[in-house]
């Protein structure tokens, strides 16, 4: 998972790059935004990874109820937290949804190499 992490952060700092690049020094909060929510969202993921590996040594049906209530929170914590960004605190969408979906993508990919 550290891995993931240190993609995730590198491309992070690309995204505010080339969002400064293009959009100037009003890009920066923004694009730190949409990243910061994909790496607390895959920082989420893996302390819930962990948390049903322990409960499955004593309880596997736990362990699976405990990964699908982790989806259902990733989930909301990310419609929320973009929603916060986005609504409330009116940041340039392009920055921030184009910094989150490009660590998100990282995680993504990681994930289907580590698994192929």
């Amino acid at each position: 998972m550290r891995n993931v992490l240190i993609i995730q952060a590198i491309l992070i700092l690309a995204g505010v790059a080339v969002s400064r690049f293009y959009q100037g020094d009003a890009a920066l909060l923004p694009a730190f935004y949409g990243g910061a929510i994909a790496l607390a969202n895959t920082l989420l993921l893996s302390r819930r990874i962990t948390m049903a590996g322990e409960i499955a040594k004593t309880n596997p049906q736990h362990s699976v109820n405990t990964l699908y209530f982790g989806v259902v929170q990733r989930f909301v914590f990310v419609l929320v937290a973009l929603g916060l960004g986005l609504g409330y605190l009116k940041l340039a969408p392009v920055p921030v949804l184009g910094t989150f979906m490009v660590a998100q993508l990282a995680y993504m990919l990681m994930g289907a190499r580590q698994a192929g």
